[in-house]
């Protein structure tokens, strides 16, 4: 008798795996009102195909310095099919909040060691 046994066909699934997107620029203004946020505008490619989007922002605050790492999902797997468009950052925005009068720092952490992105921005009274 031929007996199939379809248990031991496996299946690739697709995972999710997060990483850092490289920022190639930001737009931000030079000075901001007390209480004001300050608007960040991001740009950059977020992957080489439509697996790729953004995710998330990690934020370290140091005293009047913001770190900002701008994180991205890909899925992977075998034989995963992509769409062929190139996702962009496209000026996504991010508030930073201020609450005192002086310079404040924003450092974009890019992949790479010591590779920052540096914007100083002054808040006013």
């Amino acid at each position: 008798m031929l007996t199939l046994s379809f248990s031991c066909i496996k299946e690739n699934p697709t995972k999710t795996e997060e990483y850092v997107i490289k920022v190639d620029s930001i737009q931000v203004t030079d000075n901001v009102k007390i209480g004001k946020n300050i608007t960040v505008a991001f740009f950059g490619i977020i992957g080489n195909n439509g697996c790729s989007s953004f995710s998330r922002y990690i934020l370290k605050n140091k005293g009047k310095t913001h770190q900002v790492t701008v994180v991205g999902k890909r899925r992977v797997g075998e034989n995963l099919m992509c769409p062929e468009n190139l996702p962009l950052l496209n000026g996504m925005t991010l508030d930073l909040s201020t609450d005192s009068v002086g310079v404040y720092t924003i450092e974009i952490v890019n992949p790479g060691i010591n590779n920052l992105i540096t914007k100083s921005i002054t808040v006013i009274p």
